[in-house]
């Protein structure tokens, strides 16, 4: 199984994307200009931002998988994927 470790750095920076994300107005500004909060942030700017709908939800597929666990069918590991391409989106309702 993969493991993933975070720091203090990566956690100060979801806190901050989780608190833009949680407020409408500061939210609006970033789907609009995501290059200020990110460079503020001290991350590349250079990147795509998408913003899920109640009808739409966008998958992130990963850069590698492991071929070897896909052949043989490991479970486990397509559970990881998912999660990984869902960056773990949790919805109460899901949408028609």
């Amino acid at each position: 199984m993969h493991t993933f470790s975070t720091n203090d750095r990566d956690l100060a920076i979801g806190s901050k994307l989780g608190e833009i994300i949680q407020n409408s107005t500061e939210r609006a500004k970033f789907a609009e200009n995501p290059e200020a909060a990110l460079s503020e942030l001290g991350l590349a700017t250079d990147v795509k931002i998408y913003a899920d709908t109640a009808d739409k939800v966008h998958l992130v597929i990963p850069e590698k998988i492991d071929e070897a666990r896909v052949a043989a069918g490991d479970e486990t590991y397509f559970e990881e994927l998912g999660r990984l391409a869902l960056a773990n989106c949790h919805y109460e309702e899901m949408p028609d």
